[in-house]
């Protein structure tokens, strides 16, 4: 995702690189951290998405979607490497 402001690329980028690494290490750390695990993870943040009556700000947001993004991410790669080990 591109942000108009150098801070909230900043932001975006940091959060998303650490929750990336956060999930790439507990699937090597974790044996019953499983795709199912991740993938309900990842729904978990798309019903946080819709619960933003309150209004998060733009911090918030900024974290919010780095996380569902990074979370996309690695479960996109975790699903290729299956398909690898398939054929």
């Amino acid at each position: 995702m591109e942000y108009s402001s150098q801070w909230q690329q900043q932001q975006y980028d940091e959060v998303f690189e650490s929750i990336r690494r956060h999930i790439q290490r507990r699937r090597a750390d974790d044996p019953e951290f499983t795709i199912r695990a991740l993938e309900r993870l990842l729904e978990a943040q798309y019903i946080n998405e819709g619960d933003d009556w309150t209004g998060r700000g733009s911090v918030q947001n900024i974290t919010h979607a780095a996380t569902v993004a990074a979370y996309e991410a690695v479960l996109a790669q975790w699903q290729e490497e299956l398909r690898g080990k398939e054929t």
